[in-house]
């Protein structure tokens, strides 16, 4: 974490004066963790869906109200997905799909923007195990650009909604969620 506050700090100055970096800028590896993040109780003991969402600030990705720095900034993508268990749980194993897509709300509003998109859409084949950290399967890094480019009347937080399916538990339970994330920034 203090590594993605030191690298945040430099990427912030950077973009906040408005001055040109000497050579592009490559951050390969953000990691934006949200901790204990609660998840419902299914409700029922057989298969079932139980939804569930958080949000991080944007501007630690370098998402910027200067137009000319945030024009700097060519490239962000989610390499990784993972939810740890925390409490309640200690063991994944039970999630057998998994649906997220990430949106800016509008300003004063948790309404989403008509700016959203998928990051994940898992469907598990088989019957390994997991254990406590289940890293989600993403075919590709996914390109979330356009989500750090709100207008005016977007917020500069992204809410990311994820539906969990499978033998869920009847009892509520909480996951860190961890996230691998890499921005360019051109001179």
């Amino acid at each position: 974490m203090d590594c993605f506050r030191t690298s945040m700090v430099a990427l912030c100055l950077l973009l906040a004066i408005g001055c040109s970096p000497v050579v592009d800028a490559s951050f390969p590896e953000i990691e934006v963790t949200r901790p204990d993040i609660s998840v419902p109780p299914s409700g029922t003991v057989s298969t079932s869906s139980v939804p569930f969402s958080f949000s991080f600030d944007s501007t630690f990705l370098g998402a910027n109200a200067n137009l000319d720095a945030q024009s700097r900034i060519i490239a962000v993508k989610m390499h990784k997905l993972a939810l740890i268990a925390k409490s309640g749980i200690t063991d994944l194993s039970f999630i057998h799909t998994l649906h997220a897509f990430a949106f800016v709300p509008l300003k004063n509003s948790s309404s989403q923007s008509t700016r959203q998109m998928e990051i994940a859409d898992y469907v598990r084949s088989g019957n390994e195990a997991v254990g406590a950290t289940f890293s989600v399967p993403l075919p590709k890094p996914v390109d979330i650009l356009p989500l750090l480019q709100p207008s005016s009347l977007d917020q500069r937080k992204i809410f990311v909604v994820v539906n969990l399916g499978g033998q869920l538990p009847n009892q509520g339970w909480t996951v860190d969620i961890s996230m691998a994330i890499s921005v360019e920034i051109r001179q």
